[in-house]
């Protein structure tokens, strides 16, 4: 750093000396000249003096402003590298969460499984589900669910049944609107269930014995 600076400093030195160091000369010659020629060279010396002046000037303020300069615009590039990377970071994300979402694996219910929709919130990560075989099950949201898949009154789940309790089971997906709607069209879901209305619950399903399934919430 030292060494820049002291060949800075020369190189502005070089510019000042330079134009005394000639207008010496010049004031030497200009005594020997003969009177015709001292106009003419006269003019030349001032418009040399003048150019190494102009000279000197523009290299002394290349060295003040050469730094600031320079930090400025390693500044402004690490700003601006700085919002690339987050700005283009957020930007990703949302694209990436996007995509898993409508991209996913259809997920289709296997033995012990079947497809529901949510009666109502019983809070505590439980549910009253109303399931698609004609059962309204006691559901429990799992584990790795909780606080990461958000579930409402009236969304399409799968629910893993108990082996030795019927009346109880365990969420473990939750479909959104788009695979629900394929999961109708595969014919999974009753044709007669609607779709658009979150709230309206399988009329199949849906205390065909005119029996009312009551649950307590701590027999989960």
């Amino acid at each position: 750093m030292e060494k820049q600076e002291s060949a800075g400093t020369s190189g502005s030195n070089v510019f000042i000396e330079a134009p005394q160091k000639l207008a010496k000369e010049g004031t030497w010659l200009l005594r020997r000249c003969t009177k015709p020629n001292k106009k003419e060279y006269l003019k030349i010396v001032q418009a040399v003096v003048l150019g190494f002046l102009v000279m000197g000037f523009v290299g002394y303020f290349t060295k003040l402003i050469h730094i600031p300069i320079n930090n400025i615009i390693a500044e402004s590039g690490s700003i601006a590298k700085l919002f690339r990377l987050v700005g283009g970071k957020n930007r990703r994300r949302g694209k990436n969460d996007k995509d898993e979402s409508s991209k996913r694996e259809l997920i289709f219910k296997e033995e012990g499984q079947e497809y529901a929709q949510v009666v109502k919130m019983l809070g505590n990560g439980r549910l009253e589900a109303s399931c698609f075989d004609g059962v309204n099950r006691l559901a429990q949201i799992r584990g790795s669910m909780r606080k990461k898949i958000w579930i409402n009154q009236g969304d399409i789940i799968l629910v893993s049944l108990r082996e030795y309790q019927d009346s109880k089971g365990d969420v473990i997906q939750k479909y959104n609107p788009e695979e629900a709607r394929l999961l109708k069209q595969y014919g999974e879901l009753p044709e007669n269930f609607n779709l658009e209305e979150g709230e309206n619950l399988n009329s199949e399903g849906e205390n065909d014995d005119g029996v009312e399934f009551e649950f307590e919430i701590d027999d989960i």
